[in-house]
């Protein structure tokens, strides 16, 4: 079982469902993300937001997002380089993943009944355990980011933490497209049987401010600048002159 892989799809799958609720006719949004790979350091990115396409450029990359082309492109302008994966790629990754899922639990039905029960939980938690829904839920608490009155939401699957969210309705211009892109984001999630992750985001209503993430590794993300802006679309295709290679995302799904 690649859990790596898994959990990198899964995190895909995340970012882009919390794309999806900040969608609108135009949004551009700053962000900090510290934790998992970046241990104690900050990274700083911009996000653009316009009808079936998004963009996000952090640490001199930029990955694009087009739901009208079906395709996701990692583009590096270090190198003038780029790479790209189609939904039809991902969903061939899901059924390579879902096939190794099987082997797996056909493996680990002779193993004690100590061991077998904890490597189940480890297979649902990582996507394995379609009777294992994603939930989320308002808490209730409130309290004040960027200026922006913010509600928590908390994300859970199979009685672990998976997210907490701070989300607000204050910001505006993303309600006319929300549709379309949680459309987007159940397709995502379906690739890595995270049961009901689309239809749980629906119930998340609002802009998140902040997300606490806990995906092999603990990652949070802060929204410091947000803004309704219309971008060109011309912003959002591989820049001509770039070279097309291999594409790193499904390499590190590999792995």
């Amino acid at each position: 079982m690649k859990n790596a892989g898994r959990a990198y799809l899964t995190g895909i799958c995340l970012t882009l469902l919390l794309a999806a609720s900040a969608a609108g006719q135009g949004l551009y949004w700053e962000s900090t993300t510290t934790g998992g790979p970046l241990k104690d350091q900050a990274n700083v990115s911009q996000s653009y937001a316009m009808p079936k396409m998004f963009k996000i450029v952090t640490s001199g990359k930029i990955m694009i997002l087009r739901m009208d082309q079906e395709k996701i492109y990692d583009v590096n302008p270090s190198t003038k380089t780029y790479s790209e994966m189609t939904f039809a790629d991902l969903e061939a990754y899901a059924k390579k993943a879902g096939d190794k899922m099987a082997a797996f639990k056909e493996k680990i039905k002779n193993l004690p009944p100590d061991q077998q029960k904890k490597m189940e939980a480890l297979g649902a938690l990582m996507g394995g355990g379609k009777d294992a829904p994603v939930e989320i839920s308002a808490t209730g608490e409130k309290k004040t980011i960027g200026g922006y009155a913010c509600t928590k939401y908390t994300m859970t699957r199979s009685g672990k933490d998976m997210a907490t969210m701070w989300v607000t309705k204050d910001v505006g211009g993303f309600d006319n497209l929300r549709q379309d892109w949680m459309e987007f984001g159940k397709r995502m999630a379906a690739l890595t049987n995270m049961s009901g992750l689309g239809e749980a985001y629906q119930k998340m209503d609002g802009f998140p401010m902040e997300t606490d993430m806990d995906m092999m590794g603990r990652i949070i993300t802060v929204v410091t600048k947000v803004e309704k802006r219309s971008t060109p679309a011309d912003e959002f295709n591989v820049p001509a002159g770039y070279t097309k290679t291999d594409s790193p995302m499904m390499q590190k799904m590999d792995k």
